[in-house]
């Protein structure tokens, strides 16, 4: 944005001086103004070059951002179907079962591990949206209580950490304003904020 400004400003000084009020001026020191004028275009031009390659590698930033989301989205995709799977199991099997005592440490519900690398990296943390990056980090110490005590509430976890994944894939893709991320952000989190509630 900055390179920009000061293309248009050099842009709009070269015009002044094309103006009819300094035609006079122009004829006498037409060297000194050619050589102005040079300098002029090749400092647009470079500005120009460096706001395209910002440009550029903003939007790259961006795709790969969308990339990395929607491979955390299969991640936890994954976690949960088999999540799924387990807690089915799990209701099947009659109370007097002996499984059934320690069925969880023996059969320990999957973690997206995925998403703690996901967060710790530069081009996340930078391009991610303020508030999808604190839900999630909060959604992520929630995931790690429920995991260990309640799968039911793990799962709900799980489905909520998708759902925050998909808004913000929604919005790096220009699919919502900020605004509207948000309000769906907080609905979300009024949820968790009510299982975390529950648990204690």
């Amino acid at each position: 944005m900055f390179y920009t400004i000061i293309t248009i400003l050099l842009i709009f000084i070269s015009f002044i001086i094309f103006l009819p009020k300094f035609k006079s001026a122009t004829e006498q020191y037409s060297l000194g103004i050619n050589f102005i004028l040079t300098l002029i275009a090749t400092l647009v031009g470079v500005l120009l070059a460096i706001s395209i390659t910002n440009y550029e590698s903003d939007r790259k930033e961006k795709q790969d951002v969308i990339k990395l989301l929607n491979s955390a989205i299969t991640t936890v995709e994954t976690c949960q179907e088999y999540s799924e799977e387990l807690l089915k199991y799990f209701n099947n099997l009659p109370d007097s079962d002996n499984l059934k005592q320690e069925f969880y440490v023996k059969n320990p519900l999957p973690y997206p591990t995925y998403l703690d690398t996901l967060l710790m990296q530069s081009i996340v943390s930078k391009n991610l949206s303020g508030s999808a990056l604190s839900e999630l980090n909060e959604l992520l110490i929630n995931l790690k209580r429920s995991r260990q005590k309640d799968a039911s509430s793990y799962l709900i976890v799980l489905s909520q950490t998708l759902k925050v994944l998909s808004l913000e894939v929604a919005f790096q893709n220009h699919e919502m304003t900020e605004h509207q991320l948000n309000g769906q952000l907080d609905n979300i989190g009024k949820t968790a904020g009510t299982i975390d509630t529950d648990k204690k």
